[in-house]
């Protein structure tokens, strides 16, 4: 079932149009940051206008930067219910922030766009502005616009069924919202996140990110948020085979969108119903409620006819269902069909599962057997895909960390370290100072200088532990690398689980460090350990061999899951850009997998590896090769 974006969507978008501005005048900026907190709720388009009046009224006499603010703002509040007017609109703005290099305004105008195609129901444009925002916020570099882009992202892999794509973009979205502190922005992360193991049939971990989201949105503004939550579980337990829970979780929700005066929602958790009543075959109930979701629909003047589509073709396929339960398999056929009109808009392959589905059992129905038996097979070859498919984005969020509250501990307590060790440092350098003047001191000093020199030893322990540590990166040094990497061959003898490793190579880095100077070079070292490090598991180790050259030890990971973690590091390093640095650039690695065998030593497997990266290297670089 699909989840739409809801009218008060602005916020997100707003978010990305406040900076740091000047602080006058104060009435002004403070309702845009009211407007970027998410503290303004926007239910109706009386609340879009009423929220454009004011940003009016407030803006000073020639003042350029806030008037362009406004103007960015303007595209949504004003044209949310006229979406034609509002793109003809920013196509005269985006000509002049292209002209302009303006990239930041730029995103901002895309983001605006994607909504407005989608109310349209013009999908394919409503994607293209989608990946443009996105394009414009990461040239801008502006993390609150990035994060915007990357959710708008997110929900289009989410929905078309590309799931781990569509976890990667949450990941970074969640990492930049987490680093800026917007609550409202993080939770709904959260929520899309549970949306999406929902979709991948993951539905235990969809309920977990559900309950973490519904904690937060106790607040009275929050209840349309928590409205949104009590129709994700819904669908949960209902694809869990759990219709009673579902029912009620649905009635809770049907009861807050009335509190809100929302009948569109109203409307489609009627819908949602028809499906529910069929599961608990009551359908005189399900036939209730698919004559008012149907007389809704068609009284309905909302601009967003993309979601009117999909929900009038969900509506016809519930309806087929009931009609085919009550014996009408004619009438049920002729809904089959009003429903593949609406949902082809979409080419939603989960849909096009439920069309086959309901088509066949309309067929036999009619006693049209052999074409109730061909489309059985539509179906079956069709949900084999998808099955198939479903492993490998499983296969592949499996490498993907997402807990909050878990990272936001682990940054604190690496930040934590790191100044302890600093602080220790430091003693430790004025402690060797006060230690050679004490070797001067007379006999009576003696015990004073044996407590020192214990302190001292001490000390230089955890100086030790300091000099296992690559300076610049901040990860393992060689000689560090290469004892855990032992260590993880021993334990592996141990337990006959498996062990392998990637050798890693920066690609042409001489190059790099020639033509855009060795402060650059270290800034791509930097940024690269930063990023392989981020998308490895807690067991897995990362260290630094030589100059460009790098070793990952992943235990428990067998060759072929080593290669899908190759994959996804080569593409990350691959989308890294450096910007510090006079002429901006990027880079690229080479990477070599080998698997450690029975009674096979250490320096023979890294031999394996290092040939496997030669041989990526000599196959035209940027690639992984075993």
């Amino acid at each position: 079932m699909p989840v739409k974006p809801y009218i008060g969507f602005v916020c997100l978008f707003c978010a990305s149009l406040y900076g740091a501005g000047a602080l006058q005048p104060q009435q002004f900026d403070a309702l845009v940051k009211q407007i970027e907190r998410g503290e303004r709720p926007f239910f109706s388009i009386a609340d879009y206008q009423q929220t454009l009046l004011e940003l009016e009224a407030a803006l000073p006499a020639n003042d350029t930067k806030r008037t362009s603010m406004l103007n960015r703002l303007r595209c949504t509040l004003a044209y949310f219910d006229k979406p034609e007017q509002g793109i003809s609109f920013s196509d005269e703005k985006i000509s002049q922030a292209k002209a302009k290099h303006d990239y930041e305004t730029l995103a901002d105008y895309y983001v605006c766009r994607y909504y407005l195609y989608s109310q349209l129901g013009q999908t394919q444009l409503a994607e293209q502005n989608a990946r443009l925002s996105y394009d414009a916020a990461s040239a801008s570099e502006n993390p609150l616009s990035i994060a915007i882009s990357l959710s708008l992202l997110g929900s289009i892999d989410s929905y078309r069924g590309n799931y781990a794509d569509a976890m990667q973009h949450y990941v970074s979205a969640y990492q930049l919202q987490l680093s800026l502190g917007y609550r409202s922005y993080i939770n709904d992360l959260v929520l899309s996140i549970a949306a999406t193991y929902r979709r991948m049939g993951l539905y235990q971990d969809a309920l977990n990110y559900l309950e973490q989201a519904e904690q937060e949105f106790t607040a009275p503004q929050e209840q349309f948020r928590l409205a949104m939550i009590l129709n994700e579980k819904a669908f949960s337990y209902a694809e869990l085979g759990q219709p009673k829970q579902a029912l009620e979780l649905f009635e809770q929700a049907l009861q807050a969108y009335q509190q809100l005066d929302e009948p569109l929602w109203q409307t489609y958790i009627k819908v949602n119903l028809v499906w529910i009543y069929n599961l608990l075959q009551q359908y005189d109930n399900a036939s209730l409620f698919h004559r008012q979701a149907l007389a809704e629909l068609e009284s309905s003047t909302v601009q967003d006819h993309s979601s009117l589509a999909t929900y009038k073709g969900l509506l016809a396929l519930y309806h087929s269902e009931t009609l085919v339960a009550l014996q009408q398999p004619e009438d049920a056929l002729h809904q089959v069909t009003l429903a593949e009109q609406y949902l082809s808009i979409d080419d939603n392959p989960r849909y096009r599962l439920m069309l086959y589905q309901a088509r066949a059992a309309a067929l036999a129905a009619t006693g049209d057997g052999i074409a109730a038996y061909q489309m059985l097979q539509h179906y079956v070859s069709s949900n084999q895909q998808q099955q198939q498919l479903a492993r490998e984005q499983q296969s592949n969020l499996l490498r993907i960390q997402f807990d909050s509250a878990r990272q936001q501990e682990r940054n604190q307590q690496l930040a934590a370290e790191k100044a302890l060790m600093q602080q220790h440092v430091s003693t430790l350098q004025l402690a060797q100072r006060w230690q050679y003047v004490a070797l001067s001191l007379i006999a009576l000093l003696l015990l004073i200088l044996f407590s020192a020199a214990v302190s001292l030893k001490k000390r230089n322990s955890r100086l030790h532990n300091l000099a296992m540590t690559d300076e610049l990166t901040g990860i393992a040094n060689r000689r560090r690398i290469m004892l855990l990497a032992e260590q993880e061959r021993v334990k592996a003898l141990d337990t006959t689980l498996p062990l392998s490793f990637l050798s890693l190579d920066l690609d042409h880095f001489k190059q790099v460090n020639d033509r855009y100077g060795h402060e650059a070079g270290d800034l791509a070292l930097q940024q690269f350990s930063l990023t392989v490090s981020s998308l490895l598991r807690e067991q897995d180790h990362f260290g630094r061999t030589g100059g460009e050259e790098f070793l990952i030890v992943l235990p428990d990971t067998t060759l072929q899951q080593a290669e899908i973690i190759a994959e996804r590091l080569r593409h990350a390093v691959a989308a890294i850009e450096v910007n510090d640095s006079k002429q901006p650039f990027s880079i690229t690695c080479s990477l070599g997998i080998a698997q450690s065998r029975h009674d096979e030593l250490l320096n023979i497997t890294l031999g394996r590896a290092d040939d496997a990266l030669y041989k990526a290297k000599a196959n035209g670089r940027n690639r992984s090769c075993q």
